[in-house]
């Protein structure tokens, strides 16, 4: 804790290389190593900016920590940083800290609660005092503070995204993941940002950073992760900052472009494909917070929406696959129209289905209902004709209906 006193105590710990003060709704956080064979902070900030529109970067300061033990390494990282985004360091929408190697607690001869090597034990304890220096410093600049890593990508718009979760949260919460992978997304009330610190720093050699995440939000009584879904956040890392082995780990549930969701009308889902994991029918049902997943897709295979009560469409969108899982798409299939809802033992479908148009390259649209099917309807079906050795994902069902 007496790295911690020195940060709160004395601001000179840190060093700003570029500094433009900042009070706004949200500050996040990017600790930065750099990596021999490839580094992607500089798309990270690229995709953080690109990824807003001008009303919304009026309401973001980016903290990116340099936090190589090489001061010249990090001099010259922060002058690229400034070469390559200079006007979002003028706007005061971009700061680089870094410091002193002085201010960490000691990191040799740690204990190896997990019969890690010592050097990977070494690791991330630095990791969690490098994520504790900077959470604490982002403190007193936002709202709110998202915690991202060095090498992501965002979705489109996604600080309005995170706006409209927080407007229709009602139940207090302390951490809300917008990505299902480690560290990232990591969304905090900027106010226990000191807590978090001192819980970082507290036990910042005898476990993983993310296990400490964990537990910081199990002790201040939230029992489960919030985690909003699509993704918000995608890794597109290869090499880790440790590990120089290449390592592959993706986001199935990121989506890029979130676009119009339409109307989201009372339904339930059901299918007969067999669900990989816990991405069901209910996670892609409008309002469609998630994706469903499915294996052992064959020939007859359906998944069936039941409207709670009849509809006139007038739109559709139906999207499979997905960036990272372009293969799993439905290949043979079409979609379908259901009238004279049925109840059966544990699910709900029709007695009457009219076909109105076939599944392309994974994708189904279809804007003129009026013209194919104007009458009320219970059900919607998405009927496979062919069977497939990829799996089925679906990513998104957007629905318009007519209105009064």
């Amino acid at each position: 804790l007496a790295s911690l006193r020195k940060v709160r105590e004395k601001k000179s710990s840190y060093k700003l290389f570029l500094f433009l003060p900042f009070v706004g709704y949200l500050s996040i956080g990017i600790s930065s190593i750099h990596r021999k064979n490839k580094y992607y902070l500089m798309r990270t900030i690229e995709s953080v900016f690109s990824q807003s529109s001008p009303e919304e970067l009026k309401e973001i300061v980016l903290v990116v920590y340099l936090a190589n033990n090489d001061s010249t390494l990090n001099k010259q990282t922060a002058k690229e940083i400034r070469d390559g985004f200079s006007s979002h360091i003028d706007e005061g929408n971009l700061l680089v800290i870094c410091s002193s190697l002085a201010s960490y607690p000691s990191l040799q001869g740690l204990q190896r609660n997990f019969w890690d090597k010592d050097q990977s034990v070494q690791h991330r304890s630095k990791q969690n005092v490098d994520y504790a220096f900077l959470v604490n410093f982002c403190a007193s600049f936002s709202h709110y503070y998202l915690m991202l890593e060095d090498d992501v990508v965002c979705a489109n718009g996604f600080l309005s995204i995170i706006q409209q979760f927080i407007r229709e949260r009602m139940e207090p919460w302390t951490t809300v993941a917008f990505s299902t992978l480690g560290y990232i997304g990591k969304l905090y009330h900027n106010e226990d940002l000191p807590k978090l610190a001192r819980f970082l720093l507290l036990f910042y050699d005898v476990m993983p950073c993310d296990w400490l995440l964990e537990l910081f939000h199990q002790s201040k009584a939230q029992k489960e992760i919030i985690t909003f879904r699509p993704s918000l956040f995608q890794h597109i890392g290869r090499i880790s900052s440790f590990h120089t082995m290449e390592t592959i780990f993706k986001d199935p549930e990121f989506q890029e472009d979130f676009g119009d969701f339409g109307d989201f009308p009372a339904v339930s889902c059901y299918t007969d494909i067999s669900v990989f994991d816990d991405y069901v029918p209910e996670e892609v049902c409008p309002p469609g917070k998630g994706v469903f997943w499915g294996r052992n897709v064959t020939s007859g295979s359906s998944f069936t929406i039941v409207f709670e009560t009849p509809v006139i469409l007038q739109k559709l969108q139906i999207y499979t696959g997905s960036a990272e899982y372009k293969r799993d798409i439905l290949y043979s299939g079409y979609v379908e129209l259901g009238t004279v809802k049925i109840k059966l033992n544990v699910s709900a479908t029709c007695r009457i289905f009219r076909r109105v148009g076939d599944f392309r390259n994974g994708q189904f649209e279809l804007d003129n209902f009026g013209q194919v099917m104007g009458e009320q309807i219970h059900c919607l079906r998405i009927q496979v004709t062919d069977t497939q050795k990829e799996w089925l994902l679906i990513r998104k069902i957007n629905i318009w209906v007519k209105k009064g």
